[in-house]
């Protein structure tokens, strides 16, 4: 049927005959415009259970304005996953002002389609459809920031800001070293969506152009008002100083209750109190929203990095108030900018340090444009890292017999926990996130809802110092294993030991529960990587599982010394394992095929986890860097040098969005792999 020839339901989009009169999918009359034909300009018009591209299905509209109307819709045939689809608006629009938007709608698709970040939502398909177009994307559970904000009473606290902030000027940032550069141009609460885990994704594309060099102004001024910077009015080309101009409106009426639309470009100092650093707080969002591009901040990587040490800074005075007969040990670390760069978060309230510590501590960590946060606080190396499931916690163990929760959204401490009498060398959050189970050098393992001071219960099944834990996926067993070259699986509920493995000759140093909870794969010196099938003859007694102990199903043998970790990829299908022997390897989790091997010849490998949706994985080691893969090309995305020590530990937030690492330089660090 042609399109000349075709009329569209303005209710559900399906095509009629001309000389139709109701519509043949769903009956509504068929109203003809001036000139005899059904307008298909009309949006929001999608109904429940409509197959749209024949393949999305509509499950409700979730927006709609002057742009078109949002819908959520699950892919057909892809798993039924959710997906966000934007359909564009044609209504009231002459043919130039059609042509334009058109233009904007697809450049909005092309421009996503070329970038990949933590804050930004992935496109999956453009398409045009019963005459309308869509752009298929990310479905973000959450709200926008207009709207919380409303909801909130038109301001929100600081420490919220500040999470906010820091992440909007990290996606901004790079959009700003993209090749070229790409300027946003209509940052607003309304375009920020917030999910409950305080994650912000950078939404609408529509008007985001591309830097030209050496133009003097932009063709078409676009921005919404308030928002807008004085050059996207013609003045001038719009620069990175747009943006940083815009993000300073915003930040500026988060604090302060104020719309910016009342009085553009005239903006009151912040009235914010209870901290000596809110002045400064205040002084860069007033810098930021000056008239002038050149009085603004030189970069939004500037603006961050500020953002970053006023967080910092004023978590800690948050969360560990000054006693008066002590002062803060901090110790700035130089970025190179004309401000102090991200101080590590530091959970504890020490004595003025003397002049050789205050020296040592001159060589800490220094942050790198991806850094979230360094969250210092251990006083030995980290050993140890492992984010909750829910997304909300990270915690680290370290040989200074402690396990440490961080909030990953400000760097800041949560809780401390002590009740080990020897270093600590392994931890694994229970599936419902609320508790750890942690090995130590103590001989064993203890099991501790975060918060508490002491542990719900204590497993001591082991005859030497424990090195690995792992909890099974359904939360009922737990795997440790240790020096005494045993695996040992144990009932939660009842402490029972379920089964014994004794199948390698040296140390067990890691463990990784297959996906569906059968099988785990257990690391060791004797540099093997073994499989076992734990869930068969679990009815057997104490004795019996010591005799039949020959339940492996697999071992890889493609490591020439010490194998330091493993992991099982979320799809099952994969294992990835380092070792001494300077490589990581990715094999086949059934025939032990190869398909991976980096080998770094810089140092031993440490740790290596998958990403959520096993496309990535990221591996650490001796050269105190991270490496992120791709696990299809094969090829490095990334490499994070925040460290200046041996990284010891690295692990994958649920989400996706960022990784934590630990080293011994007594760090953990919360980035983003971009």
């Amino acid at each position: 049927m042609a399109l000349s020839s075709t009329l569209f339901c303005d209710r559900c989009g399906a095509a009629n005959r001309t000389q139709a009169i109701f519509c043949s999918a769903c009956g509504r009359t068929l109203h003809k415009s001036a000139n005899g034909t059904i307008s298909n300009t009309l949006t929001g018009l999608l109904v429940q259970q409509h197959i749209l591209n024949k393949r999305y299905c509509i499950l409700k509209q979730i927006g709609k304005g002057g742009f078109g109307a949002v819908y959520k819709a699950t892919d057909t045939q892809f798993g039924n996953r959710p997906l966000a689809i934007k359909e564009m608006s044609q209504s009231n629009l002459n043919p130039q002002e059609l042509r334009e938007a058109t233009e904007a709608f697809k450049h909005e698709a092309y421009l996503l389609a070329s970038l990949t970040h933590p804050n930004l939502p992935r496109i999956y398909e453009q398409f045009s459809d019963t005459g309308r177009l869509y752009l298929v994307m990310d479905y973000i559970e959450g709200e926008t920031v207009e709207a919380y904000l409303d909801k909130m009473g038109g301001k929100l606290p600081v420490d919220k800001v500040l999470t906010i902030g820091i992440q909007l000027a990290s996606v901004l940032e790079y959009l700003h070293t993209h090749h070229p550069p790409i300027i946003f141009r209509d940052l607003k609460p309304a375009n920020v969506m917030l999910t409950a885990n305080n994650h912000i994704f950078l939404i609408d594309f529509g008007i985001a152009r591309l830097f030209k060099p050496g133009q003097a102004k932009d063709t078409t001024a676009l921005g919404s008002l308030g928002y807008a910077a004085p050059e996207q009015y013609g003045k001038a080309q719009t620069t990175p100083r747009t943006d940083i101009y815009s993000l300073g409106v915003t930040l500026h009426q988060v604090l302060s209750g104020n719309d910016p639309a009342d009085s553009p470009f005239h903006f009151a100092p912040l009235q914010l109190h209870g901290h000596p650093l809110l002045a400064d707080l205040t002084k860069l969002i007033m810098q930021m929203v000056e008239v002038d591009s050149s009085k603004r901040p030189a970069s939004v990587t500037e603006v961050k990095q500020k953002l970053q040490h006023i967080a910092s800074l004023y978590t800690v005075a948050q969360t560990n108030p000054l006693p008066p007969t002590l002062t803060r040990s901090y110790q700035a670390v130089s970025t190179g900018a004309s401000f102090p760069g991200i101080l590590p978060p530091l959970p504890t309230v020490t004595p003025v340090a003397p002049t050789a510590t205050r020296s040592k501590q001159s060589t800490l960590p220094q942050p790198r444009k991806n850094t979230l946060f360094i969250c210092s606080g251990h006083t030995s190396r980290v050993t140890s890292v492992a984010w909750s499931p829910n997304n909300s916690q990270v915690a680290s163990a370290s040989y200074d017999k402690t396990v440490r929760i961080w909030n990953p959204t400000n760097g800041s401490s949560i809780h401390i926990y002590r009740r080990h009498s020897d270093r600590v060398n392994a931890i694994a959050w229970s599936p419902d996130s609320k508790r750890v189970a942690s090995a130590s050098d103590d001989h064993t393992i203890h099991v501790w809802e975060v918060g508490t001071k002491n542990p719900l219960f204590t497993f001591g099944g082991h005859t030497d110092k424990v090195l690995a834990v792992a909890w099974s996926p359904d939360g009922t067993r737990i795997a440790s294993a240790g020096v005494d070259k045993t695996v040992q699986v144990w009932e939660v509920a009842t402490r029972r030991v379920l089964f014994i493995f004794n199948g390698h000759t040296d140390r067990v140093t890691a463990l990784s529960w297959s996906p569906d909870g059968k099988y785990i794969a257990s690391a060791s010196n004797d540099r093997t990587v073994q499989i076992w099938e734990w869930s068969r003859d679990t009815n057997r007694n104490f004795l019996t599982s010591l005799l039949f102990h020959n339940r492996r199903v697999n071992t890889y043998r493609g490591h020439t010394l010490k194998v330091t970790s493993v992991a099982w990829s979320p799809d099952g299908r994969r294992i990835a394992s380092t070792g001494n022997d300077k490589t990581m390897q990715v094999w086949d989790a059934t025939t032990n095929r190869t398909n991976f091997l980096h080998r770094n010849a810089l140092g031993s490998m440490n740790s290596v986890t998958w990403s959520p949706d096993s496309r990535f994985l990221a591996s650490s080691g001796n050269d105190k860097t991270v490496q992120v893969w791709d696990a299809i090309t094969r090829h490095s995305t990334c490499i994070y040098q925040g460290h200046t020590g041996y990284v010891t530990s690295v692990a994958w937030s649920p989400d996706r969005s960022r990784l934590a690492s630990g080293s011994v330089d007594r760090t953990l660090q919360i980035w983003q792999p971009l």
